[in-house]
């Protein structure tokens, strides 16, 4: 061991190999979710799981890639979670509640995205959408973990933990991440961001 990591505290010194060790795009292993790592998103009131296709698109309003939630929790429902643009450097840190962060799908590149005064297909709501890359990203692609009001958390744990209700608001408008037994198509639930907090924008991460 060197000097110069003889002065490091025990404690940074772990925390930094975590980091070194650090893999971008695995789950999370000990049930907390970090920026890098890869969720599910589950609704909680119907069960169906957060998704996208690629090459689906709106015919109305945006044009955008649609998002809706499905049965499947395969690869269309995979999502990446990522620091906002400009703060990459907090990779592999935790999650808790008021942080801020992106939601990238995976297999097409495209965040999770929603944006004001264009309406969701079915109930006229706020549309949500899989939009831009890796070079295009803005403020309508970040989301705020929120805790659902109510529920009795561990008041010393204020981190994002796997198979826990929590809200996802929209930061730019102030709506919520919300779903509902409205069909798009199929069995495909719409997506929306709503205004208020009701059981339907309760999620989990799994």
């Amino acid at each position: 061991m060197s000097d110069y990591e003889e002065d490091i505290p025990e404690e940074q010194q772990e925390e930094e190999q975590e980091e070194n060790d650090f893999e971008k795009g695995s789950r999370p292993e000990d049930g907390t979710v970090h920026y890098g790592n890869i969720i599910f998103l589950k609704h909680d009131a119907t069960g169906k799981y957060l998704t996208s296709v690629d090459g689906e698109n709106y015919e109305e309003g945006s044009g955008q890639q649609k998002v809706f939630t499905g049965d499947d929790d395969g690869d269309d429902s995979v999502f990446l979670v990522v620091p906002i643009a400009g703060q990459e450097d907090q990779m592999s840190y935790q999650v808790g509640f008021d942080d801020q962060f992106r939601l990238q799908h995976v297999s097409t590149g495209r965040f999770l995205h929603s944006h004001p005064d264009i309406e969701s297909p079915v109930t006229s709501q706020q549309e949500v959408t899989a939009f831009g890359s890796e070079e295009e990203s803005d403020e309508n692609d970040i989301w705020q973990l929120q805790a659902f009001p109510d529920h009795e958390y561990d008041p010393e744990d204020y981190l994002w933990h796997l198979d826990i209700p929590i809200v996802i608001r929209h930061v730019m408008t102030g709506q919520t991440l919300h779903s509902h037994e409205e069909a798009i198509d199929d069995d495909h639930f719409e997506v929306t961001g709503y205004v208020g907090t009701d059981d339907n924008d309760k999620w989990q991460a799994v």
